[in-house]
């Protein structure tokens, strides 16, 4: 038996995770990090959300250990002042939109989870399929994934969890979990959780128009394809 931290976004893959391990009989320490545009509102689908937290209760009742934690919302990050560089003393404004670089995710799921102390444990398992061979440079030593270990590929690892009553609502409208607002999401996607959450689309207009009058050079948050257009949705 080893005692195993296991990263898990709610999303098939760090799901079936859980449960290999629960099978083979490890101590599971699960993290979950929840990304919020502010204090009251999450960055994922509602189903996503309540599944998330109804299936953290689950486990728990089982007597796994579970966490749940948030880290600085996008709010609090767009208007952070930066302390050094070239672009020292202003905010930050929107994150970079580069794959693989958001700086959001540094900010807030980064230092969240270097926040969140479980104690010891022997190693991490960060939820890679087998058939994800461009994530599998990812994997070392600490950090492990049980379905590569046991070849369990992506359509496998859905097929688990819905076999066990454990598949996300959100695999209905969607491929993957992830940031409701970052553009790399399909536009449905923006618009199904802005229909969640209705009154975040006059907070991120207003959190636009604060950040064209004290940093005007910024590109605009509205003139993002993506955003102009779902608005005219909702």
């Amino acid at each position: 038996m080893a005692i195993v931290k296991i990263s898990w976004s709610g999303g098939k893959d760090s799901t079936c995770a859980v449960l290999e391990h629960i099978k083979q009989g490890d101590l599971c320490k699960i993290v979950c990090y929840i990304p919020m545009l502010c204090d009251q509102i999450p960055l994922i689908q509602k189903c996503h959300y309540e599944y998330i937290h109804n299936t953290a209760d689950l486990w728990r009742s089982q007597g796994l250990e579970v966490h749940i934690v948030t880290g600085i919302s996008y709010i609090e990050f767009v208007l952070t002042r930066a302390t050094r560089g070239k672009n020292k003393g202003k905010v930050f404004g929107y994150p970079c939109y580069i794959t693989g670089k958001c700086n959001f995710k540094i900010y807030s799921k980064i230092k969240a989870l270097n926040r969140c102390n479980i104690g010891e444990y022997d190693y991490e398992d960060i939820g890679i399929a087998f058939d994800e061979t461009q994530r599998h440079n990812q994997l070392n030593e600490q950090k492990r994934s049980i379905l590569c270990e046991k070849h369990i590929t992506e359509k496998e690892a859905l097929l688990r969890c819905a076999r066990e009553g454990l598949l996300s609502p959100l695999y209905l409208t969607s491929c993957r979990d992830g940031c409701a607002v970052c553009p790399h999401k399909p536009a449905n996607e923006l618009l199904a959780w802005l229909n969640d959450y209705p009154e975040a689309k006059e907070i991120l207009l207003k959190l636009d128009s604060k950040l064209q009058d004290i940093r005007p050079e910024h590109p605009p948050f509205r003139h993002n394809v993506w955003f102009s257009d779902v608005l005219q949705w909702v």
